[in-house]
């Protein structure tokens, strides 16, 4: 059966998982857009892209196994997060996008920890400094500098120095960020980045005009995702600490897709609740049809790509 298959952490699934992320980028590339496999500037910007998800994929599986999300050991997080990336292939020549994703979900493992209620003035500076250096990528992802003063109240810090910890972060980083800008004549920097801002929010209420495929692609999403909070907020047994952490990482990422139109960042918290909803499917007909389907997206999706390209 095809659950037998995820619900194990061998090296094998995890090596099929990054093949099929491989395949279905390159099956979109290569043929559908019919890019010279051998255009080298392309090629570098997929392969940056590409290790930047193989490192994704290996940090969401610790989160999920160090903080016990799921309660067994199993690869459905990472699988659904290959589903949803090859369902939006587009992103593979997003490099900055995809480094800030990462970033943040390197700063999603690190709240995560603050459950051990050691050295939380350190995880805190962490954290933050890794979504300011995320918001270097993508302005957007500052945003998401409002998780770390919410799993302050999910944890119950009361000493008052810890919410100005991210301040901190911010002012370290605009320092540095500054001379370096000063000391390689690099001003232009400053210049688009608010010319970025300045463009998403002008285009805010604008809804792009996406092909066929991506249209499709974005309905799946926003089903999974319904599906997701629906079984979560109904099944009071997926509630933990960690699980509404994750929960209100995805919230800030809803905020951040509908500013900037990005919905990478949902990609993690997703996938972590939908798999907590899968693994605890005991019908096993049923467990079996939602994986199949699934894994049937991306197929769907990239053949509805060949057929509006020819």
């Amino acid at each position: 059966m095809l659950s037998e298959r995820f619900e194990n952490t061998k090296p094998i699934t995890f090596i099929i998982v990054l093949m099929a992320l491989l395949i279905g980028d390159g099956l979109y590339q290569y043929e559908i857009l019919q890019i010279a496999p051998f255009n080298s500037p392309h090629t570098t910007t997929l392969l940056i892209t590409f290790v930047l998800f193989w490192f994704s994929l290996l940090l969401l599986h610790q989160i999920d196994r160090w903080n016990e999300l799921t309660e067994t050991k199993n690869c459905y997080s990472i699988a659904f997060f290959s589903i949803f990336v090859v369902l939006f292939p587009y992103l593979f020549q997003e490099v900055k996008v995809v480094g800030a994703n990462f970033l943040i979900i390197a700063a999603l493992w690190r709240v995560l920890t603050l459950k051990t209620g050691e050295g939380i003035s350190q995880k805190l500076f962490d954290t933050s400094l890794l979504i300011v250096c995320a918001g270097l990528l993508h302005p957007w992802a500052l945003i998401f500098l409002l998780n770390i003063w919410i799993s302050l109240l999910f944890y119950g810090a009361k000493k008052r120095r810890y919410w100005f910890i991210p301040l901190l972060a911010i002012l370290i980083i605009g320092i540095l960020l500054g001379a370096t800008l000063i000391l390689f004549d690099y001003t232009s920097f400053l210049s688009d980045y608010y010319q970025k801002l300045y463009t998403d929010i002008e285009h805010l209420l604008v809804f792009p005009s996406y092909p066929l495929p991506t249209l499709v692609a974005l309905g799946c999403l926003g089903l999974l995702f319904a599906l997701s909070l629906i079984v979560y907020y109904f099944k009071t047994t997926y509630h933990s600490i960690s699980s509404l952490v994750v929960i209100q990482f995805l919230w800030v990422a809803v905020i951040v897709a509908i500013v900037s139109k990005e919905v990478l960042y949902s990609f993690a918290p997703i996938a972590i609740i939908f798999a907590l909803y899968v693994e605890k499917i005991r019908i096993w007909w049923l467990k079996e049809t939602v994986l199949w389907l699934l894994l049937s997206l991306p197929a769907a999706i990239l053949t509805l790509h060949f057929i509006t390209k020819s």
